[in-house]
Formats: structure tokens, C-alpha cells, sequence
């Protein structure tokens, strides 16, 4: 505690220096900037199994606050510092408080031609080098849902533009031409993935670079290239981990009356080997994804069709590391019923166990759920897929509804287990109409989600070898209602059913399939909540939110359950 008081202190002490400094000059130098927020939660658990020893109700919460300043001592430079002071409930006098340096970076452009950043970055490349993939299930539901997984994004560092936030070194810079070509852009990042414990774990860094030729407003050609890569000599482990992922990609666009058209083309290769490991695999793979899109600008309609090919043996931990770690037991209620099994980990609990997520590049192929997505559990990236995306979207003229749709049908690349692949089906409907355009005051909220999706993984059987068919259905609608001013009522519904069999893969340490157990499950994933919300402004809130989660496991009695919870969440930003 007392090295954190020293670095806290000692930052403060900087900034206020940097900030007395750019006081005599211009008080505009200097920016304060955090969030603050306060959050309660009550739970109360019943159960179907007879449970003498999980006490039956649980209270948590905490209140923080994270405090930054944005100096900027000439025009060329600007230093961001954060420090997060946060109060668990039930501490008192100090003994629940904890202080962590949340951001600190400087960023600025040299000789007038150079842009940098060193310290805390977020970063983001292409879909199949550098990308966050979002968490399954809970990211597109009703918004009363959606404030509890919006602060445990907020807490994790996940952006809207799915960047990853590392600790390293970028900079950027381009070259304009006079002819033939318009410009010709650069980009570099270096981070920091794993310290070494300087006995048996090197230094493991993440690198890469992209360059981008912008020849005229029809084409545009690139190159990306990163790796994962262990240092040698910085622990007694000679062995080094080296995964490089290089991609091309081309962009075609043209403009037709109404219509903007658009082609994009990206197509690479992996590789992943150890150097000075005897027995290790070395294993290739390679990537192919085409995508036409068409947007018209006047009728609010857009559309894209793309196929793409993404090999069994594809490795890029940029792009494929999940931000789930489905190994997490929920702290809440960890354990129930007499024989005190582990409660599964649940979407009621990816809305709110910030520290079931996950903040770094995994250089293995993560632990997936199946009854959650079974089709793109890796994202985009996901390998042994192939086959074809569509997705869809309209806007209305006057803004008074939006509905978007997403088809899926893709199938391995290889099977596993047997010759013949698996097969997959996603069909995906969103629609929100903003019904105060309709029936009520304009500058009233009155808005209405509704959101269908249904996976499908299925294979016919072989001798010995049972057929697959698992099948998802998520169910959701939720409302806004402002029924006086600044005063919201919140409603939300959400289901997600869960039926079928399939094999899954055992992987070892390389990410080698060994093994295939079965998978079965019949289970249903059902919450509703009710909200009051009052708006102090666009950037503080108070709400109060009463809801009902119930788990139902037809094979499996312990995880049968009932979770009520009341919430107050407090939260502002500055």
C-alpha cells in the first residue's frame, strides 16, 4: 500500500508542477477528465436443491472514483494520467480503499510529421491481426441490461471500435504524392503482453505494423504484419514462442447516383512454432475473406455479402484471444445447495463479474461456451470456417424505426473427429423504433428493442459417431420510456434457450486437438427487470433496477435456481 500512496503521490505531484507551469501561460492546457459512480447490489437466491448452508442473501457494492488530468505543455504534446480510488463496501477507515494508476500516457507529434503514443494505448489493426472480439450474448440487449455490461466494458478497457488496450509504444506518420498516388500511410505498435518471472517465463511482446497505399478514391492496398513472440535470455527457459500473422488487403470503392459501393479483400497466412523445444509443432495457416457493400444514401438502406475461408491451423492471438475466461467461478453465490457445487457462470453474471474478463492477448485458443455461440466463438477470426455473411440494414426516412438482419451459413474447413464437417446456421433480427417520433413529443425518449437470433450446428452421423444438432434461440425486448422530464422507465425481457448435442474439442498446451468429449445440454436462461432512471444530465444518472433471473438445467439439478436482485447505480462522467 504504501509504494501505491508513493506512486499516486508522486504523480499528483507532477501534474500539479505541469499544471502550475501551464497556469501562468493558459489555464486551457489543462483538462480534468474521469468518471465517478456508486452501485449497489442486493441478491437473493431460491433453490430447488435443498440448501441449509448458502446463506440465502448476499450484499455488494462499491463506490470510485477515477480522477484524470490532460496537460497539454505545448501544441505538440498532451499527458494523460488517471488514478482509480475505489471503496468496497464494508470497509471502513481506510480498509477497503484501494488506489490504481488506471491510465497514464503521453502522446504528441514529432518534427511536425510523426504522431506517438507511449504508455497505455488502445490499438486496433484489421479483424484478422489486431481486434477485440465481443463478449457473446450480452452486448446488444435491452438497455437496462446493457448499464451493468456498459461499466464492466468501462472497467476492462473494451472500446466501441473493439481496440485492445496494451502497454507499449505506437506511432504513425504518411507521405503525400503529387501524382499517381494520393498517400501512402504507416503504422507501428509494440507492446508489453507478459513480464518475465526471471526464472522459466520470458518477456513476451506483441508487434506489428501496417502500411497502407492510398493510390486514388477507387484503391487502396495494404500490408499488415504482427507477431507474438517470446525474448530470449530474459529467463533460464531457452525455448521462445513465435506466432507471426501477415495479411494483405485491397479496397475498391466507387459511388453510383445514390449508392456507395465498396470491395474489401484481406488474405494472409500464420504461422506458429518454438524455437529450442524439442517435440514442438509447427503449424501454418492461412486466411481468405472477400466483402462487397452497398450503402444508399438517400433511402437509409445498406447491405454487404461476403465469403470467406479461415483455416483450422489459423493462429493470430490478436485477433482471436476472448475477453470471456469461462474458468471464472461467479463470486457471487460461488457455491451452492448442501453439496456446495460450483454455480456455473451464467449471462446474469457476465452483466456484472468484471473480473470474469479477460485484459490480455491469449497465445492459445480460449475456453469457449458452446451454448452461447458455437459458431464464432473467436470472432471473425474463428478458425476452420467457411462460407458466406450477409447482413442487412434499414433506416427509416423520418428515423422512427431501424431493423437489421444477419445470416450466417458456414461449415468447417476440416472435420474434427471424422471427414465430414460440421455445419452452421445464424439468423439474426434487431429493430428499434423511436416511438416519440410517432406518438409523443420529439425531445422525449420512447424507444422499443426487439432482438431474435437462432444458431444451428449440425452433422449427419457416422458409425460410431453420433449426429450433431445444437441449437441457440435468444429472445429479447426492452423499452424507454420518459414519463416526465428527465425521468425514465426502463423494462427488458431476455431469453436464452439452449437444446442439442455436439462434440467438443481437448486441446493441450499447443492448442492441439487430442481428444472430443460430448457436449450435451438442455437448459433455458431466462431474466426480466423493471427500472426507474432520472437524468441529471447527458452524463450523470441515477437508476434503480429490481430483476429476476431464473436458470433452469434439465440435466443437471443443482444449477436450478432463482436469483432476485436489486441494483442502485449512481454514475457520472467528466
Amino acid at each position: 500500500m504504501k509504494n501505491k500512496l508513493h506512486i499516486v503521490v508522486g504523480i499528483v505531484a507532477l501534474m500539479a508542477a505541469q499544471f502550475a507551469s501551464a497556469q501562468e501561460k493558459d489555464l486551457r492546457k489543462v483538462v480534468f477528465t474521469g468518471a465517478a459512480r456508486g452501485l449497489y447490489y442486493g441478491d437473493k437466491i431460491g433453490q430447488e436443491e435443498e440448501d441449509s448452508i448458502t446463506i440465502p442473501r448476499m450484499n455488494s457494492g462499491h463506490t470510485l472514483v477515477d480522477l484524470g488530468m490532460n496537460i497539454r505543455p505545448n501544441r505538440n504534446t498532451e499527458i494523460q494520467g488517471m488514478v482509480r480510488v475505489r471503496n468496497d463496501y464494508g470497509g471502513f477507515w481506510g480498509s477497503g480503499v484501494s488506489f490504481d494508476i488506471r491510465q497514464l500516457y503521453i502522446k504528441g507529434v514529432a518534427g511536425g510529421i510523426v504522431r506517438y503514443q507511449l504508455g497505455d494505448i488502445n490499438y486496433k489493426l484489421s479483424p484478422y491481426t489486431l481486434s477485440n472480439t465481443q463478449q457473446e450474448i450480452i452486448t446488444q440487449g435491452p438497455v437496462i441490461f446493457q448499464q451493468q455490461t456498459r461499466l464492466m466494458n468501462y472497467d476492462n478497457f473494451y472500446a466501441a471500435d473493439s481496440s485492445w488496450r496494451q502497454q507499449g509504444a505506437a506511432a504513425e506518420f504518411g507521405l503525400q504524392f503529387a501524382k499517381y498516388f494520393k498517400e501512402l500511410q504507416f503504422h507501428t505498435v509494440a507492446t508489453r503482453v507478459r513480464t518475465t518471472d526471471f526464472g522459466s517465463i520470458n518477456d513476451r511482446l506483441f508487434a506489428g505494423y501496417n502500411v497502407n497505399l492510398v493510390q486514388s478514391n477507387f484503391l487502396e492496398m495494404g500490408i499488415t504484419h504482427v507477431t507474438l513472440f517470446d525474448i530470449e535470455g530474459t529467463s533460464h527457459n531457452l525455448s521462445t514462442f513465435h506466432n507471426p500473422v501477415t495479411t494483405a488487403t485491397y479496397v475498391l470503392k466507387k459511388d453510383f447516383s445514390n449508392w456507395k459501393m465498396r470491395v474489401n479483400v484481406e488474405t494472409g497466412t500464420s504461422k506458429t512454432y518454438y524455437e529450442k523445444f524439442e517435440g514442438s509443432p509447427e503449424t501454418k495457416g492461412k486466411i481468405f475473406d472477400a466483402k462487397w457493400i452497398a450503402a444508399n444514401t438517400s433511402k437509409g438502406f445498406s447491405i454487404d455479402a461476403g465469403w470467406k475461408y479461415v483455416s483450422s491451423d489459423f493462429r493470430s492471438p490478436g485477433a482471436q484471444t476472448k475477453r470471456v475466461n469461462y474458468n471464472y467461478q461467479p463470486t457471487s453465490f460461488g457455491r451452492i445447495t448442501n453439496d456446495q457445487v460450483v454455480r456455473n457462470l451464467t449471462a446474469f453474471d457476465l452483466m456484472r463479474e468484471s473480473n470474469a474478463y479477460n485484459r490480455q492477448l491469449s497465445s492459445n485458443l480460449m475456453l469457449t461456451q458452446p451454448k452461447y455461440d458455437n459458431i464464432t466463438p473467436y470472432g471473425t477470426a474463428t478458425p476452420n470456417r467457411q462460407g458466406l455473411t450477409v447482413n442487412a440494414k434499414y433506416v427509416n426516412p423520418t428515423q422512427l424505426f431501424e431493423i437489421a438482419a444477419t445470416q450466417l451459413m458456414l461449415q468447417e474447413t476440416r472435420g474434427e473427429g471424422t471427414l465430414l464437417p460440421r455445419k452452421f446456421m445464424r439468423t439474426e433480427v434487431k429493430a428499434v423504433a423511436h416511438l416519440s417520433k410517432r406518438f409523443g413529443s420529439k425531445d422525449k425518449l420512447f424507444d422499443v428493442s426487439v432482438r431474435f437470433r437462432k444458431d444451428n450446428t449440425s452433422r449427419v452421423a457416422e458409425e460410431n459417431v453420433r449426429a450433431v444438432d445444437l441449437s441457440t434461440q435468444i429472445y429479447s425486448v426492452g423499452m424507454e420510456y420518459e414519463f416526465w422530464e428527465n425521468w425514465d422507465v426502463m423494462l427488458g425481457v431476455q431469453q436464452i434457450k439452449f437444446n442439442g448435442f455436439d462434440y467438443t474439442a481437448v486441446r493441450n498446451n499447443f492448442s492441439e486437438i487430442y481428444n472430443f468429449k460430448e457436449y450435451q445440454t438442455d437448459g433455458n436462461e431466462f431474466m426480466k427487470a423493471a427500472g426507474l432512471r432520472y437524468r441529471f444530465s447527458d452524463k450523470s444518472s441515477l437508476s434503480v433496477n429490481l430483476s429476476n433471473f431464473k436458470n433452469t438445467d434439465a440435466f443437471d439439478a443443482t444449477q436450478n435456481y432463482t436469483i432476485r436482485q436489486f441494483m442502485l447505480l449512481y454514475q457520472m462522467n467528466f
